[in-house]
């Protein structure tokens, strides 16, 4: 309790050491906090499912085909292959997510919703918070429809009404009735979903229709991941009832082969690497501020070094003074990791603010008992770390000389050394989280400059949602497009305007295979997105257009039926040298007719500015090729698009009052959107790496600083001797600016080594990159050298009279 009360006396003393301190500290432990909590409710924090530690993800393919989607799924033939004799599970569930419209007394609005086998819940080991959960009977044919809502639904949207079991509900057009609630706080796939219906996988004994969707298995206790993969791609190897189909959905490949991978580590893979490289470079952060204060204590030391003496004289032993200078240290450590769990609490609540909506378990991030136990271990080793060094410095004290007037100099030149090493490991540091940042920034400056083939400037997109038609009702949806598309091109400020079933970052297109024969080409099989879209949809998207035309009014009624393809599909399937457009051919998806190639567009990145592309052909809605009830809209304005909000859902409401209307907003915010993820870890990198080289500048300066008024008879006994100011200034630039470079050197050799490790964050980049490594290493430097010029100077201008007289 002394050196407690003498510790809180020195930081009020010395008010200028403390908060020098307490800021970096503050800094490294809020930072390291905010972090960490982020990292363990995201990787680390089990998912809230009783079976959560057995539950696996599946995810089939077939070796050198190319899949339509980029998630994981699994076929029905592989799931009822294994699931007729399994061995490795004690359960086997599939589940898609999508969207509902839900018609009752507010009128009709979209909801996120689920389907999910049966067996889905009892996987999962969910039990019902009212009524029951789904049965096998519920997926068998004819079977009513029912639902199971989510609570945070039933609670907001119907009042918790406790009647609410055995209600009908009218979704997309069909009576559904309510079987149960599911419990409180339960939740799957996502946040979002607000209710489940029954997903019914059809089985090839009975049809040969290919299906593809997510899928869990529950492991036996004992059972590997690895076991359950084998056992399954060996059940799919053994049902050779393959519909060509299949081809379409996984490529034409080799046999299946199916992965399993624990689901927890599966919901997080898309960020783990980027949370991963986080935490490490916030953990370097944390070192350079407990580098910074222990070579602020160090510094201070020196000038204690005569009260140690004194206090050894009258008799205390060394373990006393040690002890006494750790509590120091962990006294200025709990302060300041008290003032960095502060800010770790501001920075956690701001996280939902700039990270997607769809990040990963972002509600499970919270500063909860792990963090609180985090943040006490982090300040007791920045303590520790801080204070270590000026406590093994009392081993060399001499009583004798430290006793004597004018030691100070001879003290602090033993200090120095250490000081250097400790500036060089914070330039090394710092060199290291520099590089990682300028690695993270020019692949995110790459991935924008991707030219999507399509201009996102003044798009308003917008999904209108048609009810189920009767069976009577032909052509509803092409009626619909046609008739909104006429209305909206009316709209004022409306330049161009289209329908299609497919738009950027929204839902895939249809995938089709197809045979091309002609005279000008040999028989081709190809594959293909297949897009349907009215006049005017390439133009309002402003489709690069690279040979040829796009399509007009007058292709809907031409005998020839008009295509487009994208630049993939030319180069996939008519690389023969000569002209793609005015190619005509039939073509197996129009028997009846000939199709002709009137224009080659770019190839348009609709699942994202990294996605690969692949060939694409474009038709137009006619004959075999319509609208699913979902269309999507593309409308160019000639100003701001957010004005054409209003004049939209007016005409959406003249068409059909049934339909409903979601997902509005600019095409340049859907672009932001998507790279939303990248843009967090690199703003956030680029911080770390700024509060790293301003930790390492502001120690560099403090400790040179310090060494010059350490040593400024030696100096003045230099200016006396004739020394120049010039000679002066060199002598204190070549001291900070050598351990700079020692540690810039050291810094590149770790960043070398590290940034291999980063391969999987980067886009367009090599992780060895020159730029990055040359650029890092002179920023660090510059700042440096202006760290190191104003006590350089101080010391090129000392006074040798009045340096003679210090002591």
């Amino acid at each position: 309790m002394d050196d407690f009360r003498h510790a809180l006396r020195l930081m009020w003393r010395q008010k200028a050491f403390t908060a020098a301190a307490l800021v970096t500290l503050a800094l490294g432990i809020g930072a390291n906090t905010a972090i960490f909590s982020m990292t363990y409710g995201v990787l680390l924090r089990p998912l809230p499912y009783s079976t959560a530690d057995r539950l696996v993800r599946l995810s089939e393919s077939h070796p050198g085909g190319t899949p339509i989607v980029r998630s994981p799924v699994l076929s029905n033939v592989t799931f009822h292959a294994w699931r007729r004799n399994p061995r490795t599970i004690d359960g086997l569930a599939g589940y898609t997510q999508g969207a509902m419209t839900l018609d009752d007394r507010d009128g009709a609005s979209r909801i996120v919703t689920a389907s999910v086998s049966p067996a889905l819940f009892a996987l999962l080991g969910v039990r019902p918070g009212r009524g029951r959960l789904l049965h096998e009977e519920d997926a068998r044919p004819g079977a009513p429809r029912v639902v199971v809502l989510a609570a945070g639904f039933w609670q907001e949207h119907f009042g918790a009404d406790e009647t609410i079991v055995g209600r009908s509900l009218t979704i997309d057009a069909q009576p559904y009735t309510v079987v149960g609630v599911a419990p409180a706080g339960f939740y799957f796939p996502d946040r979002q979903v607000r209710l489940w219906t029954v997903l019914t996988i059809p089985d090839t004994a009975a049809s040969q229709r290919a299906a593809i969707f997510a899928a869990l298995a529950l492991l036996r206790p004992g059972v590997s991941a690895a076991q359950a993969a084998a056992e399954a791609t060996a059940a799919a190897r053994a049902d050779t009832r393959r519909h060509p189909s299949f081809n379409l959905l996984f490529g034409a490949g080799g046999p299946p082969m199916v992965s399993a991978r624990p689901l927890l580590e599966d919901v997080t893979s898309r960020v783990r690497p980027a949370l991963t490289l986080l935490l490490v470079s916030v953990t370097l952060v944390l070192l350079i501020a407990c580098a910074n204060v222990a070579n602020l204590l160090l510094s201070r030391g020196v000038a204690r070094q005569r009260e140690f003496a004194v206090r050894a004289a009258v008799g205390a032993a060394r373990g006393r003074l040690v002890r006494q200078l750790l509590t120091e240290s962990l006294v200025l450590a709990g302060t300041g990791g008290a003032l960095g769990l502060a800010l770790a609490w501001v920075l956690v609540r701001v996280l939902p603010s700039v990270l997607p909506e769809d990040f990963p378990r972002l509600a499970d991030v919270r500063l909860d008992a792990p963090a609180l136990v985090f943040a006490v271990a982090a300040s007791a080793t920045a303590g520790i770390l801080a204070g270590m060094l000026p406590a093994v410095r009392l081993a060399d004290l001499q009583l004798v000389p430290a006793l004597r007037e004018g030691s100070g100099a001879s003290a602090g030149a033993r200090t120095r050394r250490l000081g250097a090493l400790l500036l060089v490991a914070e330039a090394a540091f710092a060199v290291m989280l520099l590089v990682a940042a300028a690695l993270l920034g020019r692949s995110f400056v790459r991935l924008l400059a991707v030219d999507p083939g399509y201009d996102p400037h003044n798009v308003l997109m917008a999904r209108v949602h048609l009810p189920p038609q009767p069976a009577s009702a032909e052509n509803r949806e092409e009626t619909f497009a046609a008739a909104l598309v006429d209305r909206v091109r009316a709209l004022p400020g409306v330049t161009a305007a289209g329908a299609s079933n497919m738009a950027p970052f929204m839902s895939p297109s249809a995938v089709m295979s197809m045979t091309l024969a002609g005279d000008s080409i040999e028989p081709i099989a190809a594959r293909a997105m297949a897009n349907v879209i009215t006049p005017g949809y390439a133009n309002a998207l402003s489709f690069d257009l690279r040979q040829g035309r796009l399509f007009d009014e007058r292709d809907r009624s031409a005998a020839i039926r008009p295509i487009l393809v994208n630049e993939e599909f030319a180069r996939a399937y008519l690389s023969d040298g000569k002209p793609v457009v005015g190619r005509r051919f039939a073509a197996s998806f129009t028997p009846d007719a000939t199709v002709e190639i009137v224009g080659v567009v770019a190839n348009v990145l609709k699942d994202g500015l990294d996605a690969a592309p692949q060939p694409e052909i474009y038709n137009l809605p006619r004959d075999r090729f319509g609208f699913p009830p979902s269309i999507n809209l593309a409308i160019r304005a000639a100003g701001d698009p957010l004005t054409l909000i209003a004049p939209l859902r007016e005409a959406v409401r003249a068409v059909d009052r049934g339909a409903a209307l979601d997902e509005v907003e600019p095409l340049g915010t859907r672009i932001s959107d998507s790279v939303r993820e990248p843009r967090f870890a690199m703003a956030i990198l680029v911080a770390f790496a700024a509060i790293a080289t301003m930790l390492a500048a502001v120690g560099l300066y403090g400790v040179l600083s310090y060494q010059v008024w350490q040593r400024r008879r030696e100096l003045g006994v230099r200016a006396a001797l004739g020394a120049s100011r010039p000679a002066l200034l060199r002598l204190v630039l070549r001291q900070g600016l050598a351990v700079t470079a020692a540690g810039i050197l050291l810094g590149l050799v770790g960043a070398a080594w590290a940034a291999r490790s980063m391969q999987a964050l980067l886009f367009g980049v090599e992780p060895h990159d020159a730029l990055a490594f040359s650029v890092a290493p002179l920023v660090l430097l510059l700042v440096a050298a202006a760290a190191v010029l104003v006590p350089a100077r101080r010391a090129a201008s000392a006074n040798p009279i009045e340096a003679l007289k210090c002591e």
